[in-house]
Order: structure tokens, then C-alpha cells, then sequence
């Protein structure tokens, strides 16, 4: 069985944002799976699992749980992928969804652009109990981490560094190839500059200026669409 699991919390995005995923893996896949996701309000989703808003995890933290074979109804043998809500599926999504990962492995986005970790976590791809470290440390505490990056000066805001924690425990990851993965912004003069940054890096005439190109599967809209209190 394949679990695409998402987070949803208020304060950034609408639950649509769960619906427009999943709907848009459906529409450009004939893959089967079943959608979980965390979630403190009425979502579509197959699985919805409470979001504990008064725990010691904050926000996307609580992606980590889906890291533990014991949560989300897991079964030995299970593909678990981890996405977040801010993308659009745009292309054909069969190669990403069944893209192998042995045991041990971590399958997340090339991040192309000027990115230090050169990947992106939007995306993980493991099976399910190979990687329960991942959770099982980050629960001895929780309060460390989630400021740890933070107060190491690697990520500039607070509660951030996710993704640095993820990479920091997991030692054997793999990237989807860079052209399957396009990053939105709202700001223009970026915009331009990842335009012409994807076509050079992967030989085209465009990204998504005027149209999408075939190489993009998904877009990273990141930024774009969060509510205006968010």
C-alpha cells in the first residue's frame, strides 16, 4: 500500500490545499493510494488524524510522526510519502510515485535553485519502519530540536529546520532528477530569475512561462496562496 500523508494547520493555507493534492495526484496518476493526513479541521482525506495543537510540537513538525511505522494505520511493506500542501501537480505523477526506495532510504526533491541543502522537503519517499529513528529521536525532545537550527543561526525564523533535522538523521537520500520539480514564487523579479535559471540548468526554452513544460511534474508554489494572516 502507498500513504501520501500531509499536515494541514490553520494560520497558512485553507483545507483546499489538501483537496487541490490529492484531487491533482488522482487526476495526473493511475496509481493507488490512500491520503492521511494530520489535520485541526475537517479535511478530504481518506485517514484524517487529530492535530494536537496544545503538544510540544509545533506546525510541520508533526510531519515527523508519519516517520514512525506505529502511526497513520502503517502496515510492514507500506510506501510512505510525505508532501506538503503548497504544490500542483501539473504532470503525469506516475514516475514520482513509483520511484523505488530500499530499506534505509530517503527519496525528497532536488532543489535546483540556490538552496544550501540541495534538496527540498516537500517530498519524502521512504518504507515504512526503516527509517523510525527519524521520529523516535526527535521525541526524546522535541523542544531541542524544533529550536535547535534556529538557534544555531541555520534557519532564520523560529520553529523552522525540519528539513535540516531530517537530512542531519538520515544518511542514505536520493533526489527525484532536478527538471521533475519547478519552484512559484510571488515575487516577480525571483520568478524571472528561477525562469532562467531552469533553462539553463536543463537546456530549455522555458519553465512555465506561457506554458508548463513537459519535464515538470510538480510545482512548489512556495509562498503563493498563503492566507493573508498567515
Amino acid at each position: 500500500m502507498l500513504k501520501i500523508c500531509t499536515v494541514y494547520f490553520d494560520g497558512i493555507y485553507t483545507p483546499e490545499y489538501v483537496s487541490n493534492l490529492y484531487k491533482g495526484i488522482k487526476k495526473h496518476s493511475d496509481v493507488s493510494f490512500q491520503s492521511v493526513c494530520i489535520s485541526d479541521t475537517s479535511v478530504e482525506a481518506d485517514i484524517v488524524l487529530p492535530f494536537n495543537k496544545f503538544s510540544n510540537i509545533k506546525k510541520h513538525w508533526h510531519k515527523l510522526k508519519f516517520f514512525s511505522e506505529q502511526f497513520g494505520y502503517q502496515n510492514k511493506g507500506d510506501d510512505i510519502i510525505i508532501m506538503d500542501i503548497d504544490q500542483v501537480i501539473v504532470n503525469n505523477f506516475n514516475d514520482v510515485l513509483n520511484y523505488k526506495v530500499n530499506d534505509g532510504e530517503l527519496l525528497t526533491y532536488n532543489a535546483w535553485w540556490d538552496n544550501k541543502l540541495k534538496k527540498n522537503g516537500g517530498f519524502y519517499k521512504f518504507k515504512s519502519g526503516t527509517l523510525n529513528h527519524v521520529w523516535d529521536n526527535f521525541a526524546l525532545n522535541p523542544e531541542y530540536w524544533q529550536m535547535h537550527y534556529y538557534n544555531s543561526g541555520v534557519v532564520h525564523k523560529k520553529y523552522y529546520g525540519e528539513q535540516n533535522y531530517v537530512y542531519d538523521k538520515v544518511k542514505n537520500i536520493k533526489t527525484l532528477p532536478g527538471e521533475w520539480l519547478y519552484k512559484e514564487t510571488n515575487n516577480f523579479r525571483e520568478k524571472l530569475e528561477l525562469e532562467k535559471m531552469y533553462c539553463d540548468k536543463f537546456k530549455t526554452d522555458y519553465g512555465v512561462m506561457g506554458d508548463v513544460h513537459k519535464y515538470i511534474k510538480v510545482v512548489h508554489n512556495a509562498g503563493v496562496g498563503k492566507k493573508k494572516n498567515g
